[in-house]
Order: structure tokens, then sequence, then C-alpha cells
């Protein structure tokens, strides 16, 4: 089961697996959380279980949404695999 929920009002904390099959629900989940936030906002993974290349793109649709908004994101405690997947493609950057 994957799960997106707010801890406080700068930290969203995720869980399980980010699959392809549950990429979009989690998406739109945390687009309804960021919808709601302000400033600086850090995405936990530590709960993360599992992940492939969608969570990339779960990734960069969180930051696509906020783009215009006032929210800076933050990723924190990346799986090493999703680590691994972005350096693979060049992305590494875009988690500092």
């Amino acid at each position: 089961m994957t799960d997106v929920r707010q801890i406080n009002e700068q930290l969203i904390s995720l869980e399980g697996e980010f699959r392809f099959p549950v990429i979009m629900q989690a998406r739109k989940k945390a687009e309804n959380i960021l919808s709601g936030c302000k400033g600086i906002v850090e995405i936990d993974f530590s709960e993360v279980t599992a992940v492939d290349s969608s969570a990339l793109s779960f990734w960069f649709c969180c930051l696509r949404y906020v783009q215009d908004r006032e929210i800076q994101l933050k990723a924190i405690n990346l799986p090493l695999e999703m680590k691994g997947i972005a350096e693979l493609v060049g992305l590494e950057k875009q988690f500092i």
C-alpha cells in the first residue's frame, strides 16, 4: 500500500511502494496536500519500501505543481534505488 500524508505544514511523508501502478493516485494526493502549503516543504521518503522510474516522475510532477506557487520542495531520505535511477539518467542534481 502507498500513502501520502501531511505530518505538519512543512512535512509530507511518503510510505510504501512508489511504482507505476500507484503513482497517479499518490501524485493527486500530494498535489492536494501541497495546495495548502507555503514556504519550504520537505517530502520524506524514509518509509518508501520500493521504487521504479515512475518515482522520479512523481517527484518531477510535484516540482512542476509548485513551480508557480510560494512553495520550495526538498526531498529527504531518498531510497538508494531512487538515487541510483536519478544518477543513471543524469537527474541527481534535482534532489540537492
